[in-house]
């Protein structure tokens, strides 16, 4: 089978792929060089006399966002290389089972769309076929190239079956029985936790309604009983600015939870924490650091 058979194949290899550099080099060396930028935009800001409000906001946000980037791109690459797999592999056994031979399997196989699995059992058979590889390491080029725990899993069990003489067929369908096993419990896990994250999520707003409202409220309270008995009135921003700093941390942390409970690892949650970050920023710089009386404005 020659490579023009396979048209995405010739994208995949001329283009860089930006998900195959991130997931090999990792998210902590993002996540460090965004700890970078995100500190020196913060001490420009506050060389800049913007605010410490805005230099704590725009520094975390430099900080979440490339690494929720990161996050997402390499976690919808492994969710479509876990999605579609599976199918490959049962395919995959029956074209064994009717053909008797792996190649002639591969080459059936190739004709079926599988997402981003086509492109890599393209590139196995070019391998194969025009570079002298033999099953066995063309799985394994396969297998560093994706860079999934699934994959690399089946590889292993494939590749142990190839060398023992297993029944490849029957080692194929455990394969894909364990994919679908996993996608199909990832699911339920993610729906039994969904309703701990709207409540997390509802928890955060209600903290951040209600410390608006008592700032905005009681601080002005505050000064007029200061200006009743003589003494200077105080400066809401800079009053409400120790809570601010509160309602910021909550808003992360409260991110981060979530992340670790949906996705298994905080990187999840950075979005999360980013969203939260952005409605408790919102919240403080319209309502809170203006100085709006919600109370007073309902004659209370």
């Amino acid at each position: 089978m020659s490579l023009s058979l396979c048209p995405k194949l010739s994208v995949s290899l001329n283009d860089p792929d930006l998900r195959s550099i991130i997931k090999s080099s990792g998210l902590i060396p993002i996540l460090a060089a965004s700890l970078a930028l995100g500190a020196a935009v913060a001490c420009l800001l506050v060389v800049l006399s913007q605010g410490l409000a805005l230099a704590i906001f725009a520094s975390l946000i430099i900080v979440l966002s490339p690494v929720a980037y990161a996050y997402h791109a390499t976690s919808a690459y492994d969710l479509e290389v876990e999605s579609r797999a599976p199918e490959f592999f049962y395919d995959l056994s029956e074209q064994v089972k009717a053909s008797g031979s792996v190649v002639k399997a591969l080459k059936r196989t190739s004709r079926h769309d599988y997402g981003i699995i086509s492109d890599e059992v393209c590139r196995m058979l070019s391998e194969i076929e025009h570079e002298g590889y033999d099953i066995s390491s063309s799985l394994e080029a396969m297998a560093r190239r994706v860079n999934n725990r699934y994959i690399d899993r089946s590889v292993s069990i494939i590749r142990e079956a190839l060398t023992t003489s297993s029944s490849l067929e029957t080692i194929l369908k455990v394969v894909a029985g364990e994919g679908r096993l996993y996608l199909s419990l990832n699911k339920e896990r993610r729906a039994g936790v969904s309703s701990s994250i709207f409540v997390i999520y509802f928890t955060a707003i209600i903290f951040l309604a209600v410390m608006a409202l008592c700032l905005t409220s009681f601080m002005h309270f505050s000064n007029e009983m200061k200006l009743a008995s003589g003494v200077g009135e105080a400066f809401l921003g800079d009053a409400a600015m120790p809570y601010y700093v509160l309602s910021v941390s909550i808003a992360v942390c409260a991110g981060l939870t979530i992340g670790e409970m949906r996705d298994g690892t905080v990187f999840g949650g950075f979005k999360d924490a980013a969203i939260l970050l952005t409605i408790t920023f919102a919240a403080y710089e319209l309502i809170v650091f203006p100085g709006y009386n919600l109370l007073g404005a309902y004659g209370l």
